[in-house]
């Protein structure tokens, strides 16, 4: 039976694509000449601040975005909003953090809902209520993917978006069905969303311990962010990918390993921080990258010898690091560490 069509109302409806780089198509490697060859001076900056922020500089990031909020006041300024919160997150600005979610909270409440600005704000407040996992807070639209009208070339980020929701509500099946599907019809190339997309695929398959599959996307995202060392994606999935890093990129690509470790490693600290306020959880913040792999791994019921061969590492390394984990986090069996990892 045909679902009901949701009423206007329901709908995120944009006329434009306000992104750049993050829903931009360019082949590999080129990331830079496609945000020079941006022709408005607004949209060439908020191309810039993008690939900083993608580029692990989440400090000169912000200074970017705060520069196109000072140029525009049109729909690129909530792009910019969404830039300059995550890059204060990446950069460990908590409270800016927090000052400019509060800000686009206003910002929303002073359109009508129908007005381009109110439903463009209304998508970066859903955006990052799903990125700190504040999940049972959200009031996603009830008809799911089909309330976004927006434009095809940011299509494929609302689909990561309700796909990584998905799988913070449990529906694993559908979040998969339809991050592969948006992968598989999406205008190639687009190398940022296509990331998303395949770390998302990579985290729910790693989550019902399919572990060939996850490599495949994790290495396909891979591919996609070497050429122009879009590092942020994966630092920002860290706590997700269950020691896909260690896996592989440890051994193979030991530069780019230590920096996405460093990144995260920041990341996860400010993000727990503002986590943990938001929903009252109390998510570990005293670990580190390796340490919280391990643990959700061994939360997922991995044994030490497993833990050892999908990480790369020797099995008394293992027993080291639970040993740090458990005297850190107070505990003392692996069930207790599903209080403190997601």
């Amino acid at each position: 039976m045909a679902s009901p069509e949701p009423a206007h109302g329901d709908r995120f409806h944009l006329s434009f694509d306000p992104f750049v780089l993050t829903t931009g198509s360019f082949e590999p490697g080129l990331a830079d000449a496609f945000c020079s060859a941006q022709e408005d001076d607004n949209r060439r900056r908020l191309g810039l601040a993008e690939l900083t922020y993608y580029r692990g500089d989440p400090g000169g990031a912000a200074a970017l975005f705060e520069e196109v909020r000072n140029h525009t006041e049109g729909p690129a300024s909530i792009a910019a909003f969404l830039g300059g919160t995550l890059s204060a997150l990446a950069d460990g600005n908590v409270y800016d953090v927090i000052d400019t979610y509060r800000l686009a909270t206003e910002l929303s409440a002073a359109f009508s809902p129908g007005h381009t600005m109110r439903r463009m704000s209304d998508f970066f407040l859903l955006y990052f209520n799903i990125l700190v996992k504040n999940v049972p807070d959200i009031h996603f639209p009830p008809y799911g993917i089909h309330a976004f009208d927006v434009p095809g070339t940011l299509l494929p980020m609302a689909f990561y978006i309700y796909s990584d929701y998905l799988i913070e509500t449990g529906d694993i099946g559908r979040a998969v069905g339809m991050a592969e599907g948006a992968l598989i019809f999406i205008k190639k190339p687009c190398p940022v969303s296509e990331i998303y997309l395949s770390l998302t695929i990579c985290s729910a398959y790693m989550n019902r311990n399919v572990w060939d599959k996850a490599e495949y996307y994790f290495r396909y995202a891979w591919s996609l962010a070497k050429p122009d060392d879009l590092l942020m994606p994966f630092a920002e999935l860290r706590g997700r990918l269950f020691g896909m890093l260690e896996r592989c990129l440890r051994h193979e690509e030991p530069a780019a390993y230590k920096h996405i470790t460093e990144l995260a490693n920041r990341y996860h600290k400010s993000w727990v921080f503002i986590h943990n306020a938001l929903t009252g959880e109390r998510l570990a913040d005293n670990l580190t990258a390796i340490e919280y792999n391990i643990a959700s791994l061994a939360a997922n019921n991995m044994t030490n010898q497993e833990i050892a061969d999908f990480c790369g590492i020797s099995v008394n390394s293992v027993r080291a690091h639970l040993r740090n984990i458990f005297n850190k986090l107070n505990v003392n069996c692996r069930k207790d560490l599903k209080t403190f990892v997601i």
